[in-house]
């Protein structure tokens, strides 16, 4: 391609002695041969293909180094992290951006001192909301859809153990929600009455200098609003008329209205006397003080207070004893009367005025019998007399009564026999009709 520079030659010019200068295919360098024809050889230059740190060396032909892959390198990555972590994780040399850090955050957080548990998070990648939605394929969105941020540090997860409002248990919770909870059971504490609990969820208790106990309620805790339940004394039936109380019951001042051992009387006691006394103040108690009315075996009435059971039956009363003949009388005392201890004999005058009465009666019964044979005998007289007037008065309707006709005496002989055969025609004719 270049000139000869001989001014004067029969046309067979020397071979050119220039250098060819030609670009080689590596695109670097120029050809060095002596001017020749046909292709240039290859660029007998060599490339070095060095790696990110430049430590790992490839030695490739000029030209090469533009298709030929960086080599590997087995050194550890030298750039400084941009995160808060001291240093990088290991890893080895590389072209680009190094990867995402995944190390442990490990900062201290604000609220509870423990140290972050989550994997860095300096350079998150956030997706961007919020962005300019475009009308068609044809518009292309300027901003990108993921940035890169620093995110806060997620609530801490530390389990706390907690214990409950009522102190019922202790759970581990979240640091974060550490605190004071219900858990769900009922209270529990004994309220102020001593008797019922607490039947609300778990809930805060005020302590209070009452109620340093942990079984004692607060004033957050229901009150008790039940009847008193507590057992009544044995005998006594009224309920208590206080609300449910811490405490024994007030005695029962209920009256009790009773009837008296001799049932005559009613009697109103309190229901605590009753119930609080022994087997002889009872018996007091239902004593109406007054004389016993019943009768005892002799007829007299009990001369003792009214009592319960059967009476005594040792009379202690006076009563007169007389003698047979009703003349001799004396006091003495019924039980000894009754038990046969004493008689009183008739004296002297008694059988005198015995025999006297007695003569006198015999006296007058003859008399009476006399005077019954005079009165029979007057009877028989008069009964006689009376007997022959009626025969004298017979004999006279005799001679007066008449005879009667013969048909009269035998009429009803006649017309019995006359009056069936009437009867007999009547049936046969009415039987024949038919």
């Amino acid at each position: 391609k270049q000139q000869c520079k001989i001014q004067c030659c029969p046309g067979n010019c020397p071979p050119c002695d220039q250098v060819c200068g030609r670009t080689l295919g590596c695109r670097n360098h120029k050809c060095p041969s002596v001017c020749h024809r046909g292709s240039c050889y290859p660029c007998p230059e060599t490339v070095d293909v060095k790696c990110s740190c430049g430590k790992t060396v490839l030695k490739v032909p000029c030209g090469r180094e533009r298709t030929t892959k960086a080599p590997r390198c087995k050194e550890l990555c030298r750039q400084p992290p941009t995160c808060h972590h001291p240093i990088r994780e290991k890893h080895h040399c590389h072209f680009g951006p190094c990867p995402p850090c995944r190390q442990i955050c490990k900062k201290d957080l604000e609220k509870c001192g423990h140290l972050c548990p989550a994997s860095c998070h300096d350079e998150a990648l956030v997706k961007q909301t919020g962005l300019h939605q475009p009308a068609g394929p044809w518009e292309q969105s300027t901003e990108p859809a993921f940035i890169q941020t620093a995110l806060p540090c997620p609530p801490c997860q530390v389990p706390i153990p907690t214990q409950c409002f009522g102190k019922h248990e202790i759970s581990p919770l979240p640091c974060h929600s550490a605190g004071p909870y219900s858990c769900t059971k009922v209270c529990g504490r004994l309220l102020d009455c001593q008797n019922h609990t607490c039947l609300e969820e778990c809930h805060t208790v005020t302590e209070t200098d009452t109620n340093n106990d942990t079984q004692k309620a607060g004033p957050e805790c229901s009150q008790c609003e039940e009847a008193c339940s507590k057992p009544r004394p044995p005998g006594c039936s009224h309920a208590c008329p206080l609300p449910c109380h811490p405490g024994a019951c007030s005695p029962c001042a209920q009256m009790i209205r009773i009837k008296c051992h001799c049932k005559l009387t009613s009697l109103y006691i309190e229901c605590i006397k009753i119930t609080n006394a022994d087997l002889q103040e009872k018996e007091e108690l239902c004593s109406c003080k007054n004389q016993c009315p019943r009768e005892l075996s002799c007829g007299h009435r009990c001369k003792e207070i009214c009592h319960p059971g059967e009476c005594c039956q040792n009379c202690n009363q006076k009563v007169k004893v007389r003698c047979p003949c009703k003349r001799l009388k004396k006091e003495l005392l019924c039980n000894k009367v009754r038990e046969g201890q004493f008689f009183l004999e008739c004296d002297a005058v008694c059988k005198e005025m015995k025999q006297k009465a007695s003569e006198i009666k015999e006296a007058e019964a003859r008399a009476a019998i006399e005077e019954e044979k005079r009165r029979q005998q007057a009877e028989l007289e008069a009964f006689e007399n009376r007997l022959k007037g009626r025969r004298k008065n017979k004999r006279r309707k005799d001679d007066i009564e008449v005879e009667q006709p013969l048909w009269q005496k035998y009429k009803n002989v006649i017309l019995l026999p006359v009056c069936g055969i009437v009867v007999l025609m009547i049936a046969w004719f009415l039987a024949y009709n038919n």
